[in-house]
């Protein structure tokens, strides 16, 4: 269907998005300007950049002045970001779960527990509970690498609420959690034992953004009768390169200071 073709109402839209999509490259545009660069009707074009400022998608600086991006624009464009970790991490994932052989998986920190947000099955024959969208306790498995690097009161709060029991491997004591999570932070990595899915062991490692550690990790589970150490060991290795690859491609950049330093 070209544009001769649509209905009045879908042009309208069409002509709407286009405003929109010439402030990607260009940061600030007056009317007549923007007008003459879209080939629209210096009229039509005012219409659509008065509308969009009323439902605060553009600004105007100054009366008569240039336009700009507005704090609507702005925030539907953070909430199109929070998406990215997932597709950042894809294709390091894709190479983890191909060199391992596992089930990969890739988990955010939501409120008080976490969420499953990728799972990869290349090759993979381990039979897992967890499944993309699926919430699970901070206290277990792959959690416990996100929770490593909360701060105190974040974890003194998890930490005083019921913890939820998903085998009987499921760590639920305080005190015992508080020793993993120093292994964790001292480690990098953390290898759980059945303590979401009976006989599996799952390998994962913070991934860090700009921001730091502590909202996203890679985990790769595998069935726990298959593992000897030189292999737990390889696989940790690959964890964690994979995790480091993709904290790069989220903005992370090494400064020489521990992440982790105000977790403590």
């Amino acid at each position: 269907m070209d544009k001769a073709d649509k209905p009045a109402s879908l042009q309208g839209v069409d002509r709407v998005l286009t405003v929109l999509e010439a402030f990607v490259n260009q940061t600030e545009w007056r009317v007549s300007d923007l007008a003459k660069h879209l080939g629209i009707h210096k009229a039509v074009t005012h219409r659509i950049v008065r509308s969009l400022e009323q439902r605060q998608y553009l600004e105007q600086a100054e009366a008569r002045g240039s336009y700009s991006l507005g704090p609507a624009a702005v925030a539907l464009g953070r909430a199109a970001g929070r998406r990215a970790p997932r597709t950042a991490a894809r294709r390091h994932l894709i190479r983890l779960a191909e060199q391992t052989g596992e089930v990969v998986l890739f988990y955010m920190l939501r409120g008080h527990r976490y969420v499953c947000v990728e799972r990869l099955d290349i090759n993979a024959e381990t039979a897992l509970t967890v499944e993309i969208g699926d919430t699970i306790g901070l206290n277990a498995g792959a959690g416990k690498t996100l929770l490593a690097y909360q701060d105190e009161q974040f974890l003194r709060e998890v930490l005083a609420a019921p913890l939820p029991r998903y085998t009987d491997r499921t760590p639920t004591d305080p005190h015992v959690i508080r020793a993993m999570l120093e292994k964790i932070r001292a480690e990098g990595v953390w290898v759980s034992n059945g303590e979401i899915t009976p006989d599996t062991l799952g390998v994962s490692a913070p991934v860090r953004d700009a921001d730091g550690p502590g909202r996203y990790c890679v985990c790769v589970t595998m069935s726990a009768g298959t593992v000897d150490e030189r292999r737990l060991a390889s696989v940790s290795a690959a964890v964690q390169d994979t995790a480091t690859a993709v904290s790069q491609s989220l903005g992370h950049r090494e400064t020489g200071i521990d992440d982790h330093e105000g977790t403590r």
